[in-house]
């Protein structure tokens, strides 16, 4: 007993030293944002904050935004704070060397997605902050990963412009104090509990007594050590978070940004936003063969909807540019107004159909009068099978007479199913003259139909417009699946044969190279057969899967056949390659952590790599992954 009193005290003095120690940080970190990761010292640390800008020409104007995001690396589970500003080229405007003066904005909605376009939340509000022409947004990234922020703004004259930025969310690291301090809590109570079990099975306890007399130290030790890790999340955390306090601006995309042809990036960022480099050698490189073509929607999935009369036509409620239809829906009705002539000849079609009324209602009610005839003889019959039936049974008349009733009864029954049946029939008559007769009048409503599944691409007529028939009304396209149609000249045509894999880009993303052929996800379907005798190219026709109708019918791509003898050349991956203003980059790493914006000129190029005419040298290193986040950067 002195043994377990003993290991019980030094327990207790152990736990009331640790309950101290946590009652004393707790009491430290009392008025502090308690979501910050401990330190030695517990100070809040100002977040420096993410500058982008982005100039943009419309055809309504030119506009430069930027992007203010705080903090610049958010994490998983942090509120992300994003203001955006947008100044106007405005000639000879005043306020500013460029001439740039801000925008009077109207409504800005924001939108969220993934790098490849999935959307994440459509729509946020954005609330006005205390500048002019800056508006800003708050979210709260469920997880890790590159996303886009998009800004539809509406200007206070009506026009609309869009702009997007990249945005990589991380995960927060590990706060390791906080596991080990936890870990240690329980190897302390595990090890109390297993001494106590050990102390009492050398005094000779032993079985269930065991357990029962060590079962209120068992208790305590786990209430204790609940306790006690409760304290220390008041203290820790799993996972290091930061204390939010005043931020300071930056002119740069990431931190510690310096002035001159360089950017530095410290190795804790560059592991976060994934920033990857490949080194520049010799390669084979199967030269391409580089045409254009065009995305053309299916000729059986595009379908124009046009009125079969003339009138005033009306759509349902809610359909617009956009609106997804089914085949075989009603989208609206067509109504036909009469002339004087033609209600002329209704009124006459009108008196025809009433007079017919009346005459079928007189038939309808003969029948009527034969079937109530013919119940009245059938009950007759039964009565006469019922006197007869008796009868027989004294032996008053012969089965003959019996037979003889059963027979009018079968009859009469008969009778008077047929006599309802035109009863029914008489009625039905009556009820289809009177429908007729009111469907005469001088409005005549014809429905429209969708004949295709797809979206409204275009409305060229509005809800109660005077149209005529055969006019077009609406167009209706599917683009989940669609052409690329590409003009091969006619010299180039067998190169094409005889490719083994393409790959085309549009310039609505120009990041992304998407397959064609072996693996690729398309396949052709035709190449013509007769030569346009202008431009002296065929049409090749690939057939593309286009889920998510990124794609639009019209849109502009650049298609690459690989074709050609591979050469080995100095060759830099596609992925490392950014184009701005008509001239092509690339991010060189110049040593731990450094980079630098250096122009290139490109030769061949292949599937996965460009040839290098100069620009570069042979073994040194470029970014290929994290290129989205350092196209925003500004030296210095």
């Amino acid at each position: 007993m002195r043994k377990i009193m003993a290991s019980w005290t030094r327990f207790t003095g152990c736990w009331l030293v640790l309950m101290v120690a946590l009652c004393f940080s707790v009491r430290a970190h009392e008025g502090e944002d308690h979501g910050a990761p401990a330190r030695s010292t517990a100070t809040a640390v100002a977040l420096s904050a993410r500058v982008a800008e982005r100039n943009v020409q419309t055809p309504v104007g030119q506009f430069r935004f930027r992007l203010r995001q705080t903090p610049p690396d958010p994490r998983v589970g942090e509120e992300t704070q994003f203001e955006v500003e947008v100044l106007e080229r405005v000639e000879g405007g005043f306020g500013s060397s460029e001439g740039l003066q801000p925008a009077k904005i109207s409504r800005v909605v924001a939108r969220i997605a993934k790098a490849d376009g999935t959307v994440i939340e459509p729509q946020l509000d954005a609330h006005e902050e205390n500048r002019p022409g800056v508006r800003g947004v708050h979210y709260v990234f469920g997880s890790a990963g590159e996303y886009k922020i998009s800004f539809d703004f509406t200007l206070a004259d009506g026009r609309s412009l869009s702009v997007d930025f990249p945005v990589s969310v991380v995960v927060a690291p590990i706060n390791w104090t906080f596991w080990l301090v936890l870990g240690a809590l329980f190897l302390l109570s595990a090890s109390v509990v297993v001494g106590y079990h050990v102390v009492l099975r050398r005094r000779g306890v032993a079985g269930k007594e065991v357990a029962r007399r060590a079962l209120p130290v068992s208790i305590t030790v786990f209430v204790l050590f609940i306790v006690g890790a409760i304290l220390l999340a008041r203290v820790e955390r799993p996972r290091q978070s930061r204390a939010t306090g005043e931020t300071t601006a930056s002119a740069a995309v990431l931190p510690n940004a310096v002035a001159g042809p360089e950017i530095v990036i410290p190795k804790e960022s560059q592991l976060l936003f994934g920033i990857r480099t490949a080194i520049v050698e010799e390669r084979p490189v199967t030269a391409g063969l580089k045409v254009t073509g065009v995305v053309r929607a299916r000729p059986n999935s595009r379908a124009t909807i046009a009125p079969p009369v003339s009138g005033r036509v009306f759509f349902k409620d809610g359909l617009t540019l956009g609106s997804f239809v089914a085949r075989g829906e009603r989208i609206g009705t067509v109504e036909q107004i009469l002339g004087a002539s033609e209600q002329a000849g209704l009124e006459a079609q009108r008196t025809e159909l009433q007079r017919a009324v009346l005459e079928q209602q007189a038939k309808r009610s003969e029948q009527e009068a034969l079937a109530q005839q013919a119940r009245a003889r059938l009950a007759q019959a039964e009565r006469e099978l019922r006197r007869a039936t008796e009868l027989l049974e004294v032996g008053a008349v012969p089965r003959k007479r019996v037979e003889e009733a059963q027979t009018a009864v079968q009859i009469a029954r008969q009778e008077v199913i047929a006599a309802e049946q035109q009863a029914r029939i008489a009625a039905e008559q009556v009820r289809v003259v009177q429908t007729g007769a009111q469907r005469i009048g001088p409005v005549r409503r014809f429905p429209l139909i969708a004949p295709v599944t797809g979206v409204i691409s275009d409305v060229k007529a509005a809800t109660g417009q005077q149209v005529e028939a055969g006019s077009e009304l609406l167009n209706v396209v599917d683009l989940s699946v669609v052409y690329l149609e590409a003009r091969v000249f006619e010299g180039d045509l067998a190169k094409v044969r005889d490719a083994r894999q393409a790959s085309y880009t549009t310039p609505a993303f120009p990041d992304e190279v998407f397959g064609l052929g072996k693996g690729g996800g398309g396949r052709i379907v035709a190449i013509g057969t007769s030569v346009d005798p202008q431009t002296r190219s065929v049409p090749v026709i690939f057939e593309v899967a286009n889920p998510a109708n990124r794609l639009r019918d019209g849109m502009f791509v650049e298609i690459v056949f690989d074709v050609g003898e591979t050469t080995p050349v100095l060759a830099v991956p596609k992925r490392a390659v950014i184009t701005e203003e008509g001239r092509t980059y690339v991010f060189v790493f110049n040593g731990s952590e450094r980079f630098e914006k250096r122009a290139v000129l490109l030769g061949a190029e292949g599937r996965d790599f460009y040839a290098v005419k100069s620009g570069l040298n042979r073994g040194e290193r470029v970014v290929v992954d994290g290129v989205y986040q350092l196209r925003s950067a500004r030296p210095g």
